[in-house]
């Protein structure tokens, strides 16, 4: 969890040294004589840009957005904390301040109470310090307005000025997630998020605290990180990407995935949980926004579209197929997958299908069925409880998955091409898969190295088995050809991996189970591995 350093005003001076203009307001000088106070009024703004799919971030149509609802803090010249609060929907905020005096307002990139606020964003390369800009006003004896921009720095050829807008496009973008969950589930309560943002990120892998975050992502563990190297590859301006990472925090706070994450694209044939994770996580970007223009800028003055996509379009020809001829529509493509969830979702004049089911029955399957399945997370999973929950659409609904090569079957697999092998508990190996060949991972799809098993399809085995009785089992995975092989179970998210073994070593794994159905797969560390399976 993120804890607010003791003096938060210290943390803030010692970041924000960004070059600030002060903005305009009113009232006499001196000291304040009495007890008496004037109301403070305003309304904060940062600098925005929208981006364009052939020219990147449009620099030349900046628009002032409001801050909305982040923290504000009023304090005295000498660091005093007069009074907190959260700025509104439109960006204002409201104080009582001493009369004839000088005080500061402060406002933080951080969504929630004040006192504990449950979205941060924060510089990593920097002590983890909170973002935040502050302007200074002069009352006298009668209410006063001041109004403040939080501008970009960017002077029409570089960031040659501080980037004092930049956290805020992050947190608006974080707000915009947060109320489209809202709209589903006004009682919804978000856990704690800390987003990195830093104009030294960049797509290097190493040192987080030197600004080396691979790509802009989600760890797993309550951190975003976001891109922000000028020339290089900044996100806090592409909305869609932010939102796509946020989706990732969603299914890990909120919801579930079994998504095993690395390296993908649309046009990749991946490990069916791959696939369903990151087309959600495009998906639900153009959920936030109401806009399938999905658009991933960088390069020299973020001028160069490194994806642009329209999530209401085919991103692939249906009949396309990859270099061993298999077609890149069906469960194993990320862009088939983002195709269906948004429309499922979306409506309009532009809604190129029949179904407008909104966001609600979406949220209720990804917090629901898709977080209780015993099944890995994918869109078969989806797709079946989908169906359950909205029983009059459900031939609707198989036909816009088929139109994307997807059958429907049940929440393991198609009824058609099943991806699991069920394996029997009462000690007999299992040695064949449900087409009959010898178990074997396979890189048709994509390399496995040597500590690396992959994502691709077919990279992992799957396998289902039910306990009838509670008791202890022992799973084991018998390589037969010297691979070094590693087992996952999943308990309906809760995850348990073994790989201690070492090449041509059986993995074993020994619980107490309790009566039910569950999931495994098998990997491999350094090529392709033959294997048998039993529980005994």
């Amino acid at each position: 969890m993120h804890r607010l350093r003791s003096n938060l005003l210290e943390v803030l001076i010692a970041l924000f040294l960004l070059s600030l203009s002060s903005c305009g307001g009113g009232g006499g000088g001196g000291s304040n004589t009495g007890n008496t106070s004037v109301m403070l009024t305003g309304t904060v703004t940062y600098t925005n840009y929208s981006v364009n799919q052939t020219t990147g971030i449009d620099y030349s149509s900046p628009t002032e957005k409001p801050i909305r609802e982040a923290v504000a803090v009023l304090q005295n010249p000498s660091g005093t904390v007069l009074a907190t609060t959260n700025t509104t929907q439109t960006g204002g905020y409201s104080f009582s301040a001493p009369a004839n005096s000088t005080v500061r307002v402060v406002v933080k990139a951080a969504l929630g109470s004040p006192a504990l606020p449950r979205v941060t964003v924060v510089d990593n390369t920097n002590g983890g310090a909170l973002y935040g800009t502050y302007f200074d006003v002069a009352t006298g004896t009668a209410a006063l307005t001041a109004n403040f921009n939080a501008n970009s720095g960017w002077d029409g050829a570089s960031y040659s000025g501080g980037r004092a807008a930049a956290p805020f496009a992050v947190l608006d973008t974080v707000y915009q997630a947060e109320a489209l969950i809202k709209s589903a589930d006004p009682a919804v309560q978000f856990p704690a998020l800390i987003v990195n943002w830093s104009k030294n990120n960049k797509s290097a892998t190493g040192d987080l605290t030197l600004g080396e975050i691979t790509t802009s992502h989600y760890d797993g563990n309550g951190n975003l990180y976001i891109l922000g190297a000028e020339n290089l590859d900044t996100d806090e301006y592409d909305t869609h990407v932010m939102a796509h990472e946020w989706g990732h925090y969603f299914e890990d706070k909120l919801g579930r995935s079994d998504n095993i994450g690395e390296a993908h694209s649309p046009g990749d044939i991946l490990d069916p949980r791959v696939a369903f994770g990151e087309g959600w996580g495009n998906a639900l970007s153009g959920m936030v926004f109401d806009d399938p223009l999905y658009i991933d800028t960088g390069g020299a003055s973020q001028a160069t579209v490194n994806l642009s996509m329209n999530l209401d379009d085919d991103s692939v020809l249906d009949s396309q197929t990859d270099t061993n001829g298999s077609l890149i529509d069906g469960f194993y493509s990320e862009a088939s997958v983002q195709e269906v969830l948004y429309d499922l979702f979306d409506s309009g004049p532009s809604d190129d299908d029949n179904l407008s089911l909104g966001f609600k029955p979406i949220y209720d399957v990804m917090v629901g069925g898709q977080k209780t399945t015993s099944a890995y997370t994918t869109i078969f999973s989806f797709l079946k409880y989908l169906k359950v929950a909205n029983p009059a659409d459900s031939a609707a609904i198989d036909a816009l998955a088929a139109a994307e090569n997807i059958d429907s079957g049940n929440e393991y697999e198609a009824s058609s091409a099943p991806i699991y092998t069920v394996v029997p508990v009462n000690g007999t190996i299992v040695t064949t898969d449900v087409d009959g060949f010898a178990l074997q991972t396979w890189d048709t799809y994509g390399p496995i190295a040597a500590d690396d098993p992959g994502n691709k399809l077919f990279n992992w085995m799957f396998f289902r088995f039910t306990i009838s009785a509670a008791g202890s089992h022992t799973i084991e995975v018998v390589p037969t050809g010297g691979g070094n092989v590693l087992l996952e179970l999943n308990e309906k998210g809760t995850k348990t991996e073994v790989d201690n073994a070492g090449t041509g070593g059986t993995e074993t794994l020994t619980k107490s189970f309790t009566a039910g159905d569950y999931v495994m797969s098998v990997g491999s560390l350094g090529g392709q591995a033959s294997f048998t399976v039993r529980i005994n």
